[in-house]
Order: C-alpha cells, then sequence, then structure tokens
C-alpha cells in the first residue's frame, strides 16, 4: 500500500525536482560603501569599495570589476557576470515635469533596444525627489537575459538617468548596491549669494590611482583620463573643477639613461625656465624645474627614472588659485609609488 501511494506522488516529486534544480538561486553579495562626489555637478553618491569608476563629459559608470566589462560588450559572450551602473546628466529643456522625461525616454528606448513595452513601470524617488522606475528584459538566448532597471528623475536644471544592468539571477544579488544608490542620492544644494563652491577646490579626501607601472594618490573630486602612448608608454592626466589645472603621469623609455641625462635632454622644451632643483619621491631621486606655461598659468616638471622608464610629473595650475592647488600637487607627487 504504501509502494502505491509512493508511485502515486512520484511525478509530483520528480516535478518538484526538476523545478527546483532548473531555477539558480541568486548568491548574496556583501557590499561595503564609498562615497562619490561629482567634481563639477556636485552630486554624491554611494557606491561599493573595489569597484571601477570612470567619468565622460555627462556620464559616470560604475562597474562591478574590469573583468565583467566584456559581458556588456557582448552579452553572449561567457565572460564573468557582474553589474554595470549609468549615471547620465543632460541639461533640463522639459521645464522639469517628471512624466514628459519619462515619454521622452520610452520613445528613444524603443528606437534603441526595439523594447515594445516596459514590464513594469512604478513611481518612487530617487534621493528626495519624485522619480519612475522603469523595469525590462532583454533575452539574446537561452541562457542570456539582460534585465534592466532605469530609475529617471528631473530638476530645475537638470534631467537624471540612473541605468542598472546586470543578468540572469545575477540581477538580485547586485540590486542592492542600485538601491543603496537611489536612496541615498545627494543632489547638489543651492549656494548661497556669495558662497564659493567647495567643489571648485580640490578634494581634501584622496582615492588610489593603480597603474600596472605606478600608483598614485589623488583628490576623490577629480575626473582622470587615462592612455597608451604608442607601445612602450602610457599617459594619465587628473583635473577637477579648473581643466587649466592639471597633474599628469607620462611614461616612457629611459633608454638606459640616468635621471640626470634625462633631464639633461628635456630640460630646454620648457621656456623659461628655472634652475633645476632635486626631491625624493618613493625613494627615488628626482629632478624638478618651475617653468612658464601659459598666460597666468604656473607649471613644473619632476623627472624620475628606474629601470627602463621615465614617469614625467606635469603640474599645472592657475597661479590666482595657487593657494588651492600646489600643496594638493605636491602631495600627488610625494605619493607616487612606482612598481
Amino acid at each position: 500500500m504504501n509502494n502505491q501511494k509512493l508511485l502515486k506522488w512520484f511525478p509530483v516529486l520528480l516535478l518538484v525536482l526538476f523545478v527546483s534544480c532548473g531555477k539558480k538561486e541568486a548568491p548574496k553579495l556583501n557590499f561595503e560603501f564609498q562615497g562619490y562626489e561629482h567634481p563639477t555637478l556636485r552630486y554624491h553618491i554611494d557606491y561599493p569599495k573595489g569597484w571601477a569608476i570612470t567619468t565622460d563629459p555627462g556620464k559616470v559608470r560604475l562597474l562591478s570589476s574590469q573583468d565583467a566589462y566584456d559581458k556588456f560588450v557582448d552579452p553572449t559572450s561567457k565572460g564573468s557576470i557582474g553589474a554595470l551602473i549609468l549615471i547620465s546628466t543632460s541639461k533640463d529643456s522639459l521645464g522639469g515635469d517628471l512624466q514628459k522625461f519619462y515619454d521622452a525616454t520610452l520613445t528613444v528606448d524603443k528606437d534603441k533596444e526595439s523594447i515594445e513595452k516596459y514590464e513594469e513601470v512604478t513611481d518612487t524617488k530617487v534621493g528626495d525627489k519624485p522619480a519612475k522606475r522603469l523595469y525590462y528584459r532583454l533575452k539574446y538566448d537561452k541562457a542570456t537575459i539582460k534585465r534592466v532597471e532605469k530609475y529617471l528623475v528631473t530638476t530645475d536644471t537638470l534631467d537624471y538617468t540612473i541605468e542598472f544592468i546586470s543578468f540572469n539571477e545575477m540581477f538580485e544579488s547586485y540590486k542592492p548596491v542600485v538601491e543603496k544608490l537611489v536612496s541615498t542620492f545627494g543632489f547638489p544644494k543651492k549656494l548661497e549669494k556669495g558662497q564659493e563652491d567647495p567643489g571648485n577646490k580640490p578634494s581634501e579626501i584622496f582615492s588610489t590611482y593603480n597603474n600596472p607601472l605606478y600608483s598614485i594618490d589623488y583628490p576623490d573630486n577629480f575626473n582622470i583620463k587615462a592612455a597608451k602612448k604608442g607601445e612602450t608608454g602610457s599617459t594619465a592626466t587628473f583635473s577637477g573643477y579648473r581643466l587649466d589645472c592639471t597633474f599628469v603621469v607620462d611614461v616612457f623609455p629611459s633608454q638606459a639613461l640616468s635621471v640626470e641625462k634625462v633631464f639633461d635632454q628635456n630640460k630646454g622644451k620648457y621656456p623659461g625656465a628655472g634652475g633645476q632643483k632635486e626631491a625624493t619621491i618613493n625613494g627615488l631621486k628626482a629632478i624638478y624645474l618651475n617653468y612658464a606655461g601659459a598666460a597666468n598659468i604656473g607649471s613644473r616638471a619632476y623627472f624620475v627614472v628606474k629601470g627602463d622608464k621615465v614617469y614625467r610629473l606635469t603640474l599645472n595650475w592657475f597661479k590666482p588659485q595657487e593657494a588651492d592647488y600646489i600643496s594638493t600637487f605636491e602631495k600627488m607627487a610625494s605619493s607616487l609609488k612606482v612598481k
């Protein structure tokens, strides 16, 4: 009799087992958050430590890891699944009307992604402001479903779009990140008449930039633009609110020359250069000079040599704000660690 009952319920048990095995559970991830303030737009976000953050005009990109990037370029690739958050801003031309902003976004997304409709559209908040939350999925193949959650919010001057993207069940694992970001999103505060914008000065809080050849500390409200130079060199430019105030790190071959020889070969390229001075950076001898840059701009160049590489640090600052920049740039130079 017991065997008959077991046989009766066996198909049901198989179905339950099949369903439970077929559904992947989202792994739980733990995050430790840190703050970031946009150097010019002055909005504030909290994002996980260890995530890569890059900036372009009108856009900030947060990526869970560089290894996950390939999956966003080609969703059907076999790369690791991570999360991407894009924060885009544009000048408001709709009178701060959230519904009009939503309508305009819907039209663009239909053209761009061939979306027939959003699966979910809900009213919510970003920080302390009303917002629209949009959710949809795009299926690429049986094993790949891109899941997107988008937040729209508008102010008197700017429209913001916060886009959170991941794949399959990992969307749920990373969702606490965007929930934290939107709930604590800090919009820029209006300045009182005559009040100086603190975002115009280098931050006193420093982050670390890591390059395969060196690391350097920089103010966390600075932007970074990095690029390769030929086959053997690279350059990274750090700048804040003032684009004429920059700190540039160039790396190029030393051709087996000492720092003294490298300095002698290059010093003639700097107009109005003063006498050479010496310093120590990362335990290495550094030779530098001050020179005449553009009008109202002070400039300095350091040279450091290790092995087959020259590390050149070029500092430019707006002279009327020298007090705000020179000490920050000197701190950056002293933090250089050659690998």
